[in-house]
């Protein structure tokens, strides 16, 4: 009597943002399984708009302290015209909702920038793949949100919180070293690029890049972390345009 051919493996079932929901929360710990089940078709939008929701969310529970930043940026513009707190609350709501698209664009960026990244090291890549792998590594953001918001809580009301513009962001990585005003905004930012949160959505990233899109460790390594320290440039910029 013939064996029984074996069975090929059940197809993971995908319900449409359950499951993406879940998979943002399983990257966390178990990033290899979570981008194995995604290399017929990855997905970024849903983890996109999961993490935005996140986002917008908690930047509500924060709004009170994003209103006392926008207020204390605009008091240091010369001859800046001062806004009622009505104002204030719409100017910060209206950057509230614009800052998923933000992410978007980075997570384009970022995304482009693995994909050359990874082409330089003979590789092969899908651009999709590592928007995919790019989004899920912004599970971060709303994590280091919620620890920004539960320490500034911790410090009083917004007025008490919230004295500089520097306040509204508690450093989170190699910043608490080192004050804004002793290194400058540039360097400043870089270093609170370099922290624990960062860091593991670094390791994320180089996962996601050897078991989603099949390249080897070194490569994926290489093209991660290249891909890291341009986007620190980046932010870096970006906050030394600040004022206040």
């Amino acid at each position: 009597m013939a064996a029984p051919a074996p069975q090929a493996p059940a197809a993971t079932s995908y319900t449409p943002f359950v499951t993406d929901f879940m998979r943002l929360v399983r990257v966390l710990y178990s990033p290899s399984a979570v981008f194995e089940e995604q290399q017929a078709k990855p997905t970024w939008f849903l983890p996109w708009l999961i993490i935005a929701i996140l986002c917008v969310a908690i930047g509500f529970w924060e709004l009170p302290y994003t209103q006392r930043v926008m207020e204390l940026a605009i008091q240091a513009i010369p001859n800046a015209p001062q806004l009622s707190a009505e104002q204030l609350r719409t100017r910060a709501m209206f950057g509230l909702i614009a800052t998923p698209i933000v992410f978007l664009i980075l997570a384009l960026i970022n995304a482009g920038i693995l994909y050359l990244a990874v082409s330089v090291t003979s590789a092969r890549a899908r651009y999709k793949g590592l928007l995919s792998i790019s989004v899920f590594a912004q599970i971060m953001v709303p994590i280091a949100l919620v620890l920004q918001g539960i320490i500034l809580r911790m410090r009083g009301a917004p007025s008490d919180a919230v004295t500089s513009v520097a306040d509204a962001q508690p450093a989170l990585g190699l910043n608490v070293l080192f004050s804004a005003d002793s290194v400058g905004k540039f360097l400043s930012a870089i270093l609170a690029g370099i922290g624990p949160l960062p860091l593991w959505g670094l390791f994320i990233t180089a996962v996601g890049i050897m078991h989603l899109e099949k390249v080897k460790k070194n490569a994926a390594w290489t093209a991660a972390v290249a891909a890291f320290v341009v986007m620190l440039l980046i932010g870096g910029a970006l906050a030394s345009l600040q004022r206040g």
